[in-house]
């Protein structure tokens, strides 16, 4: 035992070894007892009976101040407990069961139990056996609204999981299977509005999954092996590919899974240059940051300048529909041609 501290209101009468910390003959803990940190400070006190704790117990952190607060029923196995922020407000409040296991007295989680905001608002609230969590899980945002709302069984995720927004709207769901993804999930943007859905196996995403544009219709199927992306099937909106130098190569819209309006295709050049950040995109190519200059408030950017195109015309239903122009690499009219639906009607060099 460490020598007392200025910690000592909680400390029972006597000496300790003999009036109180005293244990039986088969050397359990017996009657009142007190920890203490190497400081001295209080660390808990309680008592117990042959080893097993009973009564009140209160843990103190080692500034002195209150860490948590442990009622044991009377003949029961029961416990109340209620767990305190450094300014003394309630962060968590449940039940222990307490159990022997080697010989050792053990409190487990059990039954209902609550988290708290410093206001005194219910954030979470969850269900344990046996100190696993097992049974209805919920989290609230501050406004009391759902957060998430799903189901334990004995540690391990199971069944439906649905989060929402502060306004109550569903922003996704989720299918669980022995603490793994397994089944459909989505993902929804403010106002329940689609994202991507699609199915996991094991906890990877599998098969194919879509994405949606801001007015739900589907933007893209995406491939998933093992994982991982393997392939995108452009659907509706506009999409763009770049070459492995991070050069712009195409831009171009689609509608019903074809390309359907503006095309764009670029050569792969065009000169890399710093400058500031707030000149903005000069070629239309989004600027990259990139770090900053001897001026810590200027800071700069990377942009592609002087990258000749290549060729721009118009989709109809997957097929060249109108004017096409092509150009060299140093920016020059090759040729143009007319299409009409798919067919070439006349080339000019």
């Amino acid at each position: 035992m460490a020598q007392p501290g200025t910690n000592t209101e909680q400390w029972p009468d006597g000496r300790p070894g003999s009036d109180f910390n005293v244990t039986d003959a088969n050397g359990l803990k017996q009657g009142r007892w007190i920890r203490v940190y190497p400081d001295g400070g209080l660390y808990y006190s309680g008592t117990f009976d042959h080893g097993r704790p009973v009564g009140h117990f209160t843990f103190f952190r080692e500034n002195g101040r209150v860490l948590s607060e442990v009622q044991h029923a009377q003949g029961a196995d029961s416990a109340a407990a209620i767990l305190y922020r450094e300014n003394g407000s309630v962060s968590h409040q449940g039940s222990y069961l307490t159990v022997q296991i080697d010989g050792e007295w053990r409190q487990w989680k059990t039954g209902r139990w609550e988290a708290l905001d410093a206001q005194g608002h219910l954030r979470v609230e969850e269900h344990y056996t046996k100190d696993t969590l097992n049974g209805a899980y919920i989290a609230y945002h501050s406004n009391g609204q759902i957060l998430e709302q799903g189901m334990y069984d004995m540690g391990g995720k199971q069944g439906v999981w649905r989060a929402f927004d502060r306004e109550g709207a569903t922003r996704g769901s989720e299918t669980w299977s022995k603490g793994q993804k397994n089944g459909p999930a989505e993902v929804m943007k403010e106002g329940g509005k689609p994202l991507s859905a699609g199915l996991y196996e094991n906890g990877l995403p599998v098969g194919i999954w879509k994405t949606f544009t801001p007015n739900g219709k589907v933007r893209s199927l995406v491939t998933y092996e093992e994982g991982r992306a393997t392939s995108e099937a452009p659907q509706n909106g506009e999409f763009s590919s770049n070459y492995p130098s991070g050069r712009p190569e195409w831009v171009a819209r689609y509608a019903h899974g074809n390309m359907d309006g503006p095309f764009t295709q670029w050569h792969d050049s065009g000169e890399w240059m710093m400058v500031p950040a707030e000149q903005g995109a000069a070629s239309g190519v989004p600027a990259m940051p990139a770090g900053r200059g001897t001026d810590s408030r200027d800071p700069l950017r990377r942009e592609l300048r002087n990258q000749p195109m290549k060729e721009m015309g118009e989709y109809t239903a997957g097929v060249k529909d109108g004017p096409w122009r092509y150009f060299d690499e140093q920016g020059d009219l090759l040729r143009k041609e007319t299409w009409n639906l798919g067919r070439l009607q006349s080339t000019e060099e």
